[in-house]
């Protein structure tokens, strides 16, 4: 990211909301937490920086929260895309969670649904099943964590993607920065996703 009005701009909410929340801020990953990300599908593409981390240094015992900003690129054939993102990261002993990625369901996943890949669907929830494709290594396990109160809520929202692994969950809109103003309802929604998904 180039240094900017705007950019400055967001340094300054990123600061803001560290210093409301607890948080310590820093411009880049100096503390090597993208070493903890690195099985989440969003982390393996090695080329990726973290930027405006802003990072619990809480007690192991107690649940840690960070949100950071996210860019990776991706090269095809002669072109090179370039993602940016806003990532909420949890480390809560509190999850518990069996390994599985939810993401916003396309077309690529409706037809690889008809051809017998994996999709976890749920029949009590049809909307929750056409708005998201859910996969994961254990789907008993999976279907046992996503219960009525996190389906739910999916149900009336869209457009987002989590990966958990046991301890870690992460949770972010694919290719979307979170606009400045906006970054503490963020950072607090990714709170409440983290209270939906903790062992009852």
């Amino acid at each position: 990211m180039f240094r900017s009005e705007s950019y400055e701009h967001r340094v300054e909410k990123y600061k803001s909301l560290a210093q409301l929340s607890g948080l310590e801020y820093t411009d880049s990953d100096e503390f090597g937490e993208k070493a903890l990300l690195q099985y989440f599908e969003l982390f393996r593409r090695r080329n990726g920086k973290i930027r405006n981390l802003c990072l619990s240094r809480a007690d192991m015992t107690e649940p840690r929260y960070n949100i950071f900003d996210y860019r990776y690129r991706v090269a095809t054939n002669n072109t090179v895309r370039t993602y940016d993102q806003t990532v909420f990261f949890a480390n809560s002993k509190q999850l518990g969670l069996p390994e599985f990625i939810m993401k916003p369901e396309h077309l690529g996943h409706r037809l690889s649904a008809f051809l017998g890949w994996e999709d976890i669907d749920f029949e009590n929830y049809p909307i929750f099943s056409d708005k998201y494709h859910l996969s994961g290594e254990d789907p008993d396990f999976i279907r046992a964590r996503f219960d009525d109160q996190v389906l739910r809520f999916f149900s009336k929202t869209s457009g987002w993607t989590v990966e958990a692994a046991n301890y870690y969950l992460i949770f972010y809109s694919h290719d979307s920065l979170v606009p400045p103003n906006i970054l503490m309802d963020f950072y607090r929604l990714g709170v409440g996703i983290v209270d939906l998904f903790k062992t009852k």
